[in-house]
């Protein structure tokens, strides 16, 4: 049995024994995300035990759940996934799972949605447009408000710090872009993850791959890219932390062009990392991406 056929079974097997958290102990939540693992500890509080079954620097595209982790979703009361088939899984786990609305995409319900192309696929890394996390914030504390309806005023006490510390954060990643002079503002990176940061601060992104990390780009589109770092005069390349850096490598040799430094593509660092949190996740980006680019 396939590790997605059996989750889904296990899904099955458990809902009749799944219903709503007592008060008496904490909602249990299983994360698909290391951003909503984050949103889910904020927002809850102690009133949430949250499982981040995707830990951070893994990638999440190529994630593929453990036996413990089909459990602590089988068990949660609520499972947070990214969303717009991030996890390719995730359909088949809805099918299997119950009560209704135990299982959110969190991405389905963000108010910003990017195309691919016009009537493409959709580009699942909402999470770098910080106004898509201000309202990702609000879908997690009305999930808890409804498991938990006592404790209502301590999860919009906490969803409102959060969202204002996203605030400060939105301002701060203003003032920095604003040193970037418009022309420079062009992104090549290890695949097409950053096109919400660059809708919101007016980025171009040249990717090398699409959508996925599993993808692999052709040798036509490589030889397109090269001829539009030369043209463009784009002075920095960057690699991803959860992505294969052999094909950013091959650019810099052909073209020239210095290493921009690493993004956090697909989530939050490791410990020791600088991105452990998403403000230091977004802070780094940004700065790497700001000093990079600026330079001469």
């Amino acid at each position: 049995m396939k590790p997605v056929t059996a989750l889904v079974a296990f899904c099955l097997a458990a809902r009749a024994s799944i219903g709503a958290p007592s008060d008496s102990r904490p909602i249990r939540v299983a994360s698909l995300s290391t951003v909503l693992t984050e949103v889910a500890r904020e927002v809850g509080g102690p009133d949430a035990e949250v499982a981040g079954l995707v830990r951070p620097g893994v990638d999440p595209h190529m994630f593929n759940p453990s036996p413990a982790d089909v459990r602590a979703l089988v068990d949660a009361d609520l499972v947070l996934a990214s969303g717009m088939n991030l996890e390719a899984y995730l359909g088949r786990l809805v099918e299997g799972a119950s009560p209704a609305g135990r299982v959110v995409a969190v991405g389905d319900s963000v108010p910003v949605v990017l195309f691919v192309s016009p009537g493409g696929e959709r580009d699942p890394h909402w999470w770098h447009s910080i106004y898509d996390m201000i309202c990702a914030v609000d879908i997690v504390r009305s999930e808890f408000t409804r498991l938990r309806p006592a404790s209502a005023d301590a999860f919009a006490t906490h969803a409102r710090a959060y969202q204002q510390r996203l605030r400060v954060l939105i301002a701060w990643t203003e003032s920095e872009v604003a040193r970037l002079p418009a022309r420079r503002r062009q992104l090549v990176t290890s695949h097409d993850a950053f096109g919400y940061f660059a809708h919101d601060y007016g980025f171009t992104v040249h990717p090398i791959n699409g959508l996925s990390t599993e993808g692999e780009a052709d040798a036509k589109h490589l030889a397109g890219l090269v001829d539009l770092i030369r043209r463009e005069r784009i002075g920095a390349i960057f690699v991803e932390s959860s992505a294969n850096p052999r094909l950013v490598e091959n650019l810099l040799d052909e073209t020239g062009v210095r290493l921009g430094g690493t993004l956090y593509a697909d989530g939050l660092g490791p410990e020791g990392s600088g991105a452990e949190t998403y403000d230091l996740m977004y802070r780094h980006n940004v700065r790497t991406i700001v000093r990079a680019l600026a330079a001469p």
